[in-house]
Order: structure tokens, then C-alpha cells, then sequence
């Protein structure tokens, strides 16, 4: 027990005074992630199309964009194909928009990527930090987020529509309780 006090105290120690008053943040950014995947678990299909509007916009506003960045360069060499690849940037985020329903399925798959990748990253991670009393959540986080990516593959192609909404939820609602708990381990070690 004396070892892992002296651990957590050491590693509160290199933390500088700024960053050692980052909890407030984590905090908060943890109750605002709580919130967030409260709502999309409530309103998952209203969730899945939000995910799937923001990320055509972005497609739209980057491939706008490359379109003006080519013009503004005025490299011949090159210039039909920057031009080519900012079309398709826009093109793909303007058919995001127009068919949003169609799009679901790949972004579904994407999904269950990211969902698979960041679990793994953050049992990675959570071995990394074992010394906080809190690593055991960011544990949970990353098995969590393994499974969520699973299920989410084995209901395909039927629940895309509602499961990118829900699954989004559910992984916001853990990460932010992954960040509350932290923010209050790190003040907690802070007493010590």
C-alpha cells in the first residue's frame, strides 16, 4: 500500500502547478461528455444523422477548401489532380447531405473501427498509468469500447441506423466518466 502511495505521490509531483490544476477541466469535460452520450442514448437515430451531417460538412468545407487552395497556388504541375481530389472531397460530403440514410452503413463500419482501435489505445494507456488508483476505469473504458465495436459489427446491417447514435452515446457516457474519475483521482493525490 506504502508503494502505490508513493507513486501516485511522485507522479502529482512532476505534474507542474498549471497542469496540476487540470482536474477542474477533466471535470468538467468529463460531465459535459456525460451529458452528450445521455442524449445521443436517448435519441439515437436523431444521433446517427447529427454524426453523419457534421461529418459531411466537414468533407464539404475541406474539399471547398482544397478547390481554393489549388487556385490560389497556381501550380500548373499537379493542379487537375488537387483539383480532382477537392471535388471529390465535396462531392462525397454533399452526397453525405443529400443521402443521408446511404451513408450510414460506412460510416457504421468506420465506426466499429474507431471503436475497436481506441479500446485497444486505451488498455494500452490504462497499463501505462497503473500507478493512479483510477487506471482500472480507463480499463473498463477500453473493454467497453472493444465490445461496443462488436456488437455494433454483428448487428449489421439492420441496426446501422440507430446503432451509430446509441454506440456513440454509450462511448461518450464512459469516456466521461472515465474523465470524471480521473479528474477526481488527480484531486484527491492533491491533498496527499
Amino acid at each position: 500500500m506504502e508503494t502505490k502511495h508513493i507513486g501516485q505521490v511522485e507522479l502529482l509531483a512532476n505534474l507542474k502547478q498549471p497542469e496540476a490544476r487540470i482536474w477542474h477541466w477533466l471535470l468538467g469535460t468529463g460531465i459535459f461528455m456525460i451529458f452528450l452520450g445521455v442524449a445521443a442514448i436517448l435519441l439515437p437515430f436523431v444521433a446517427t444523422l447529427t454524426v453523419e451531417a457534421v461529418l459531411a460538412a466537414v468533407l464539404v468545407i475541406a474539399g471547398i477548401t482544397y478547390i481554393l487552395h489549388t487556385f490560389q497556388s497556381r501550380q500548373s504541375k499537379g493542379m487537375v489532380l488537387n483539383l480532382l481530389i477537392g471535388i471529390l472531397y465535396g462531392l462525397v460530403g454533399v452526397m453525405l447531405l443529400v443521402f443521408p440514410l446511404r451513408g450510414v452503413l460506412t460510416l457504421t463500419l468506420l465506426l466499429i473501427a474507431l471503436f475497436i482501435f481506441a479500446g485497444m489505445f486505451k488498455i494500452a494507456l490504462s497499463i501505462h498509468l497503473r500507478p493512479l488508483s483510477s487506471w482500472g476505469w480507463l480499463m473498463f473504458s477500453g473493454i467497453v469500447s472493444i465490445c461496443l465495436g462488436i456488437i455494433i459489427w454483428m448487428g449489421l446491417p439492420g441496426t446501422a441506423k440507430w446503432a451509430i447514435g446509441l454506440l456513440v452515446g454509450i462511448e461518450l457516457l464512459f469516456s466521461g466518466l472515465t474523465m470524471t474519475m480521473f479528474a477526481m483521482s488527480i484531486k484527491n493525490m492533491k491533498k496527499i
